[in-house]
């Protein structure tokens, strides 16, 4: 066996060896969400999700939910903070990470996990934190997983709630990534 078979070989060997993991990107769109005096929230939406946006009275913030088009079903959440007043703090990464660790603590008790560790989520306009958790006795319409988390996008804070079953993964991967690259355009919404 010369050089070239040999190393043939070894390529065929070590193709045939690990799987091929291939995974093809849901196509998105952009949404922008309008905020009662702040502008505007920008995501980049896997185009299989509906989303809605729920705003309470007062002009508080509103909360956008996400659910499958078909399928198995998922449920995100996701809520823009801001001072409600003016002498509130603005959010940052170390209130963010204070609130975090405070949600996951409360989470605890109900969770198969001893330990629920944070961990960083860094976006293209800030930083945020996040935890999952998995439910030690979900009820059959509950959902098993929770990650909870969140991030700061340019002066505001979105918190977020992704609640998945098992083989989901990929729905928590594309709600963190569209949380990644969330935008938040300052000014003309009302």
């Amino acid at each position: 066996m010369n050089r070239i078979d040999r190393l043939f070989l070894i390529i065929s060997y070590f193709a045939c060896s690990f799987p091929v993991i291939t995974t093809l990107a849901e196509e998105t769109n952009v949404h922008s969400y309008s905020l009662p005096d702040h502008g505007s929230i920008q995501l980049k939406v896997p185009a299989s999700w509906k989303g809605d946006l729920r705003q309470p009275p007062h002009r508080l913030p509103p909360t956008i939910d996400f659910k499958p088009g078909t399928g198995k079903p998922f449920e995100i959440l996701i809520t823009p903070i801001w001072p409600i007043s003016k002498d509130m703090p603005s959010p940052n990464a170390e209130r963010i990470r204070t609130q975090v660790k405070r949600a996951a603590e409360h989470a605890r008790p109900q969770a198969v996990e001893h330990d629920i560790n944070l961990k960083e989520l860094k976006g293209a306009s800030g930083i945020g934190y996040y935890f999952f958790a998995t439910d030690r006795a979900p009820k059959p319409d509950e959902y098993k997983y929770m990650t909870q988390g969140m991030i700061l996008v340019g002066d505001i804070a979105l918190a977020f709630t992704i609640l998945t079953n098992d083989g989901q993964d990929n729905v928590i991967a594309d709600a963190l990534s569209m949380l990644k690259n969330a935008v938040h355009v300052k000014g003309g919404a009302t």
